[in-house]
């Protein structure tokens, strides 16, 4: 891997060209127009709200005063105290006539298929409706390898796995060939919706995160007998030397690429459920249940690498015509201040909130239902239930209880029969299922109202000048200018063709920056201001950032400011790590390339505070002169390579864009609260900071028990691989914003850190 990522960094610095890369046209009205899903609309009224209570009681009263219609799309759709209150508010809604659409992301939220059915299902019995689709169904070829993983040979004698392999393969292929949905073959589509043998089973327990239920699903679709394999106490020198797989598994199950390392995931599956703390040669014994003698298509690739894109969108739209959208999840830690029903984190963040004039809120409305009648991503509430269904999921524990009551009897059909038996017999229904959801939902939502409501204090947000102008911005997967029956889905984008690769909030930023430098003097200065989560830049950002500061044209009269979280304040530490270090080569290279002409770059990263609760930074905000964008999107290699986002470009609010610079000033000169860390990127050797970032890592693993799984060398084969993508980020930007280099090498740069980056 070093070797390789050397010799294609070698090639990126020496390739010929000294030219600067044009910077992207700057933005102007008609250029924003192009862009925006919508708009420019204009304003009844409306206000960015920085509180998360009052952002809470908007979205309350959006969905009370609802009259025709409202649609909505959430990463994270939860179901504790908050969000069940909100739940109550849509099915009461969809009862007095209101048409309800709720757009949620499949991987995070299947867990929770039962509040999404009983959701349906309540709203449903009155004058309006409610329905629930899942974004980033898994496709046609996901399902495939879903079905061969959980399905033996056939009868007669067992063929050599080779053979099997080629059954498997072929049975499939004509059992998929045949597929079709709503009329239509499925196969153009690359989606599916069979449950054949164990699939369904397999791909509930990787989406329900449960590794019994894929254990399972394997085990019984390829009739696998455990016992036959040996089992725990059983110390071979087989089972003693699979041991060792175990680090190396761990970590590239987490690293390798996406097809990789579900074999690496389903391996340790395996292993851990039957063997517990000891690992048996599972290459020779189940390495079969993986479909690695498959020639793995291009397509396919692309399927497992893009397959955790979420639906990062946050979207309310009330009657077509009042909007709320930002960084704010579903979910109580975005929606209350510390309390006792919060476990873990609460998120600061940022959300717009306005009331559109006359008939603007249509175009709004027609993008969300793109992305809702995607159906090569987006799958119905009955057709999740067709491909994965989540009964057993939802009845691990009574299988458990029918196995346990049933391991006296031989294996074979009569053990088989008695679990069966007596798992019919305390396995829950749907229907009991959905009352029992009913019944938490009810009293989460009592919880509310009983333990957090009256500590609700008013809070104010900023207000939107009242001649603002709204765009609608969106990141897709798709290309919105094709009729809805010709969208192909994209896998990610290119650098320099943003906007044509769907992501259009990316290309407004770009060509926002683009255009910063423009009439900015000291004496008339224009900022840039970054509040955002998760700062890591994906390589074509980096790279317009550096044109800022790199002095090859005046920008003297620009300051760029960066706020984010650091080490101590984020949940997603990973991004963190990464980051470090390709802010470490941005600022070298701003050290070496500042003077007269070059814009003022700030970092400053958010401190845990020495006591009381630690917040964590969540809000997506960018300004850039007066144009202040409010939404979903981080500024980080996934939400521009990978997921769905949205955002709200307010123009013509130039009251606004002072009362948030305001606001942001407000937080950096609160005592302890932000921190500037340009110094120490700039002038800390690498070497130390890669020491420090070993040690956070393994006082990650020690926190979580991880270290006492693995052995001496197994660490330091971690430790190795986690470098190796430290001296990658910092590599890799070096070399997608070397001035030095020509146009193609950098842009090739740039497209090789954000595929190599982009899961994270």
């Amino acid at each position: 891997m070093n070797g390789k990522l050397i010799a294609a960094l070698a090639a990126a610095w020496l390739a010929a060209g000294c030219v600067t890369t044009p910077p992207h046209p700057a933005l102007t009205e008609q250029s924003l127009a192009a862009e925006a899903s919508a708009g420019p609309m204009a304003i009844v009224d409306g206000s960015v709200i920085t509180d998360n209570d009052a952002a809470f009681q908007s979205k309350l009263r959006l969905v009370e005063e609802a009259r025709t219609s409202l649609d909505l799309s959430y990463y994270i759709y939860s179901d504790d105290e908050s969000s069940s209150l909100l739940s109550e508010a849509l099915i009461a809604a969809a009862r007095r006539g209101v048409r309800v659409r709720l757009l949620t992301d499949y991987q995070t939220n299947y867990k929770r298929l039962d509040t999404f059915s009983a959701l349906a299902q309540r709203g449903s019995t009155g004058k309006g409706s409610l329905e629930v689709r899942f974004y980033n169904r898994p496709t046609r070829h996901i399902v495939m390898d879903a079905a061969y993983m959980a399905m033996g040979c056939g009868e007669g004698a067992a063929p050599t796995a080779e053979d099997c392999s080629a059954q498997k393969f072929a049975a499939l292929d004509k059992l998929f060939a045949e597929e079709k949905v709503d009329g239509l073959p499925a196969a153009p589509l690359n989606i599916s919706d069979l449950n054949t043998g164990g699939s369904g089973l397999l791909l509930s327990g990787l989406y329900g995160k449960s590794s019994g239920l894929m254990t399972l699903a394997i085990l019984h679709g390829q009739d696998i007998d455990p016992k036959a394999l040996g089992g725990a106490g059983k110390a071979t020198p087989e089972a003693r030397e699979g041991l060792k797989k175990l680090g190396k598994l761990y970590w590239q199950s987490r690293t390798g690429s996406a097809f990789a390392a579900m074999q690496a995931r389903l391996e340790l599956v395996l292993a851990e459920q039957m063997y517990g703390s000891e690992i048996l040669p599972l290459k020779n014994g189940l390495f079969s249940a993986l479909p690695v003698n498959r020639k793995i298509g291009e397509e396919e690739k692309k399927d497992w690498e893009h397959f955790t894109d979420f639906t990062h969108q946050k979207l309310l739209l009330a009657d077509a015509g009042r909007v709320q959208l930002g960084g704010r999840n579903v979910e109580n830690s975005y929606h209350m201040h510390p309390n006792s029903l919060v476990e873990k984190y609460i998120f600061m963040d940022t959300d717009l909130v306005a009331t559109l004039a006359g008939e603007a809120g249509g175009k709004l409305e027609q993008a969300f239902e793109r992305l809702w009648n995607f159906k090569p991503m987006v799958a119905t509430l009955d057709e999740v239930r067709a491909h994965a269904p989540n009964e057993m999921l939802e009845n691990l524990e009574a299988y458990g209880r029918a196995e346990k009551a049933c391991a006296d009897i031989p294996q074979g059909a009569m053990y088989d029969s008695c679990v069966d038996g007596k798992y019919q017999l305390s396995a829950r229904s749907l229907d009991q299922r959905i009352a029992e959801v009913n019944v938490r939902m009810s009293r989460a939502a009592e919880r509310y109202r009983q333990t957090y409501a009256a500590s609700i204090q008013p809070a104010t947000g900023l207000p939107l000048d009242a001649g603002a102008r709204l765009y609608y911005l969106e990141n897709l997967p798709f290309d919105r200018s094709l009729p809805q029956a010709d969208m192909k889905r994209f896998y990610g984008a290119r650098a320099g063709a943003e906007g044509a690769g769907g992501k259009h909030i990316a290309q407004v930023w770009l060509d926002a920056l683009s255009g910063i430098c423009e009439g900015a003097t000291p004496a008339a200065p224009r900022s840039v201001i970054l509040h955002n989560a998760y700062f890591f830049p994906p390589a074509n950002l980096a790279a317009a950032l550096a044109q800022l500061v790199d002095g090859s044209r005046d920008c003297s009269g620009v300051t760029v400011r960066v706020l984010s979280n650091s080490l101590d304040t984020t949940d997603l530490a990973p991004v963190n790590f990464l980051a470090r270090h390709a802010i470490k080569a941005f600022a070298e290279f701003a050290g070496a390339h500042k003077n007269g002409r070059s814009a003022r770059f700030e970092y400053y990263e958010y401190q845990k505070p020495a006591e009381g609760f630690n917040l964590s930074l969540h809000s997506k905000v960018s300004l850039f002169g007066d144009r202040l964008v409010v939404g979903s999107a981080n500024a980080d290699v996934r939400s521009f390579m990978m997921d769905s986002n949205n955002a709200m470009l307010v123009d013509g609010a130039p009251e606004l864009a002072r009362a948030y610079r305001g606001f942001v000033a407000g937080l950096l000169a609160a005592p302890g609260r932000l921190k500037m860390e340009n110094e120490y990127f700039a002038a800390t050797p690498r070497a130390q900071m890669v020491q420090e970032d070993l040690a956070r890592l393994h006082a990650i693993l020690a926190r979580y028990r991880a270290d006492k799984h693995l052995k001496p060398e197994q660490l330091k084969d971690l430790d190795s691989r986690f470098v190796a993508l430290l001296d990658a980020a910092y590599a890799m930007t070096q070399a997608a914003i070397a001035p030095d280099a020509g146009e193609a090498s950098r842009r090739a740069a740039q497209d090789k850190f954000n595929e190599l980056f982009q899961p994270i």
